[in-house]
């Protein structure tokens, strides 16, 4: 297969192709990463007898593209004599469903049986070397954070991602400490670190090698209430806190119908795919109409009037 960047008109869509897309709000997310970082993952086309190239994979970013204005998009070109497990690989790759250990055990699995380096099989996947990398980082940790950064992906409660764990084993081997790739994993689980404040404490340690995991997590949030404190405080009222899980509640809800948009038809049915997504949907309007309830303002009440009663006559 050969990466080429050619102009966006002479790459030719499929008129099947957007049948299956079932919601345009993909494509504005998507255009907007187009936009801040650019077209990370070429399109795969094949050649066409008049000299323009047929879409295979990646119609939304063709659409995002174009709704961007770039003038030129990398392409992947199948040829007819590409290996079929390759050409399978990168169709499979452009699947949306596919959660981050699925992409890294099928690139692996690729890697070993074509005795490929990083490098060459990036070149041939037409994948950046850095994402291979990070994919890859994530078969060398232990199972239970393989499953956090999938239960991330699926919408759920864990914070944990492909870059935390890539920030994570770039710490321990810069500091040659294997298990500071633990400590910091944990303190992502425990203290709900987004990838900017990761960065951060990582920064921290590097800096200060005598400082812990723990110190760095407070250095970078200096108010950090310790999991289980946060509770009991008596700063936050009960129904405060409960206000807060019901907030998170509904964001995770609204990732979770984005995601089950794409899921495969291998695990569910066109029916019990779309019955799903109304059943969570439901739910999640209901979840928002009593958030929107909580969350009003209080009307202000009239205080009430004391009725006078008659005296009463004292013989």
């Amino acid at each position: 297969m050969e990466l080429v960047m050619v102009p966006i008109e002479r790459v030719r869509q499929d008129p099947n192709q957007a049948r299956g897309l079932r919601s345009l709000d993909s494509v504005a997310s998507l255009g907007r990463s187009i936009a801040e970082v650019g077209l990370l993952h070429p399109l795969l086309v094949r050649r066409r007898d008049d000299g323009d190239y047929q879409l295979v994979a990646g119609y939304r970013r063709l659409l995002a593209a174009a709704a961007m204005g770039l003038e030129t998009v990398p392409v992947l070109i199948l040829e007819g004599n590409a290996p079929a497990l390759q050409v399978q690989l990168v169709e499979n790759l452009q699947r949306e469903d596919l959660n981050p250990l699925e992409k890294a055990m099928a690139v692996k699995a690729y890697m070993d049986a074509a005795g490929l380096s990083k490098r060459a099989a990036a070149q041939k996947l037409g994948i950046p070397r850095t994402t291979i990398t990070d994919w890859l980082d994530l078969l060398q940790v232990d199972e239970r954070y393989q499953r956090a950064v999938v239960d991330n992906f699926n919408g759920g409660d864990s914070p944990l991602t492909v870059s935390h764990v890539a920030e994570a084993r770039a710490l321990a081997a810069r500091m040659g400490a294997p298990g500071l790739v633990k400590a910091l994993l944990d303190a992502v689980l425990l203290y709900h670190l987004s990838k900017a404040e990761t960065r951060e404490v990582a920064r921290l340690v590097r800096e200060h090698r005598n400082l812990s995991i723990r110190d760095a997590v407070r250095a970078v949030r200096p108010n950090l209430d310790e999991p289980g404190e946060g509770d009991a405080s008596p700063e936050v009222a009960p129904d405060e806190h409960n206000l807060r899980q019901l907030v998170r509640a509904v964001d995770r809800s609204t990732a979770m119908i984005k995601r089950m948009q794409h899921l495969s038809a291998r695990f569910l049915s066109q029916v019990q795919r779309d019955e799903l997504i109304a059943r969570f949907q439901e739910l999640h309007e209901m979840t928002g109409q009593v958030l929107e309830q909580l969350t009003a303002p209080v009307p202000a009440q009239a205080a009430p009037t004391r009725r006078r009663g008659k005296k009463r006559r004292v013989s």
